[in-house]
């Protein structure tokens, strides 16, 4: 089986396209303006992130390949502040050229609660002043193509890839070798003709079309159409909760969607693109590489705001395992992201050897106290240090598993020590959560959660239920 882990340090993706900033202003609104008939918002929250093709290198990069992007933005503080932000990836490089005459792109939303957006800001600038930048560093972007293992052209129709520039990157492209995948939002899909993928939503393949798609035949026929019309070698429709359609040189077919809750949709087209141009660089055959694009879509759309998919989530998806049992990393991600959104992180901790009732009320209860509730579990190890050696009776995979099938419960996390004090500083929650058996100064990384401003919480324990008992109950029998 293949391994999303072959990505990391082995591709190399060139992204070329319309950069933005993707800016979210969270908060809460609790009344309306007296000046005029709109919610007034009180702040909580302000976070940015790369948008665009930004956020196509920056999955990219968050699937362990070395990632270059290019484009324009303007001599701005957006502008700098979107350097800052891509200055932080190590596996990202910024070949972005600050045009004077530019705007920086940048995209603003106002959230109410976790998830209601109230309003859109755009900032765009002059289509004009990106083209001309963008033709000033053609050289340069062809020059860099034969050093990649894939190239992708994320095109939102703002300017800086315009006709002319693309059929240049895409016959490079086909002349040197090098796979290229096209995210296009044209309306004429005819600038991408030659492509080697074109992965437009059904909207966007409905416009081209100048028709309406339904129903799988249609999608079938369509997605067909446009393969043969475009001489592209493959044609892929994403069709939201409905998967997506791809058509190659093998035939259709219909991948379905992973059915997960959905958060918000933002960034979940790149995040296939992503997927789809590292399958392509690491030679995966294209229906597999499609599925993997879906489970990666399922784990986007759960989550807030622009979300990067990393290679371990999409790895334990992708070989039958939960995503919400990450590693260290991941979840640290997972931590920063919801507090960046305003969410309160809640963490608790435990053996949750045999899985009972007292540790569900325990889990429900913290997670009320919250937005998000990340598990620590103690390994297998770690229950021998602190029980004895017949424990644990079940292993650390499988309690971690357990833990992820609860729907109060947004990560699982194992660690090895006996106490998990470093994990706590390491996650930094905003509350700390046990049962009343333990005094606040009995639990680990009290102070260090109180001292940040956050607050400790015990809950009273269900008498009469807990692991040992239950298993001293059954030995008596």
């Amino acid at each position: 089986m293949q391994s999303v882990r072959e990505f990391e340090g082995q591709v190399s993706a060139l992204v070329v396209g319309d950069v933005m900033l993707d800016r979210r202003i969270a908060g809460h609104v609790d009344r309306i303006s007296p000046e005029a008939p709109v919610p007034v918002v009180n702040v909580r929250q302000e976070h940015c992130c790369a948008g665009g093709a930004g956020h196509v290198a920056a999955s990219l990069a968050g699937l362990g390949c070395r990632a270059t992007l290019a484009g324009v933005i303007g001599v701005d503080a957006d502008g700098q502040t979107l350097r800052e932000i891509l200055s932080q990836n190590a596996l990202l490089t910024d070949e972005l050229y600050a045009a004077p005459l530019a705007t920086t792109i940048s995209k603003t939303r106002i959230i109410a609660g976790a998830f209601q957006q109230l309003v859109r800001l755009d900032r765009e600038g002059s289509r004009e002043a990106l083209t001309a930048a963008a033709a000033e560093i053609a050289p340069r972007l062809l020059s860099e193509v034969a050093n990649h293992g894939v190239v992708v052209l994320a095109d939102y129709d703002k300017g800086t890839l315009d006709d002319g520039l693309l059929r240049r990157l895409i016959g490079h492209c086909r002349d040197t070798g090098v796979p290229c995948l096209v995210d296009g939002k044209k309306h004429d899909f005819a600038s991408y003709a030659g492509a080697t993928l074109l992965a437009p939503n059904q909207m966007e393949a409905e416009r081209a079309l100048s028709r309406r798609i339904q129903g799988d035949d249609d999608f079938a026929a369509a997605a067909a159409e446009l393969r043969e019309r475009l001489a592209l070698d493959t044609m892929v429709v994403t069709r939201g909760p409905d998967g997506m359609t791809v058509a190659s040189e093998h035939g259709v077919a219909h991948i379905p969607a992973e059915a997960r809750e959905v958060a918000d949709v933002t960034g979940a087209g790149d995040t296939v693109v992503a997927v789809l141009a590292a399958c392509l660089a690491a030679g995966w055959e294209m229906e597999s590489a499609c599925r993997l694009s879906v489970l990666a879509a399922g784990i986007a759309v759960g989550k807030p705001g622009t979300y990067v998919v990393h290679a371990a989530e999409l790895d334990a998806v992708y070989r039958g395992l939960s995503p919400k049992v990450l590693d260290w990393a991941g979840a640290k991600k997972l931590v920063q992201a919801a507090q960046q959104h305003g969410k309160r992180v809640v963490f608790t901790n435990g053996c949750f050897d045999l899985l009972h009732a007292g540790h569900l009320s325990c889990l429900e209860r913290s997670r009320q106290l919250g937005e998000v509730l990340v598990v620590g579990l103690n390994s297998d190890s770690s229950v021998k240090a602190n029980k004895g050696p017949t424990r644990p009776v079940i292993s650390h995979d499988h309690r971690a598993a357990l833990l992820a099938g609860l729907a109060c419960v947004d990560a699982v996390v194992i660690f090895d020590e006996e106490r998990p004090e470093q994990l706590v500083r390491h996650l930094a929650p905003d509350i700390l959560v046990k049962g009343d058996d333990y005094t606040a100064a009995q639990i680990a990384g009290a102070d260090f959660v109180i001292g940040r401003g956050g607050k400790v919480v015990t809950l009273p324990l269900v008498p009469g239920l807990s692991t040992t008992r239950l298993l001293e109950s059954q030995r008596a029998t």
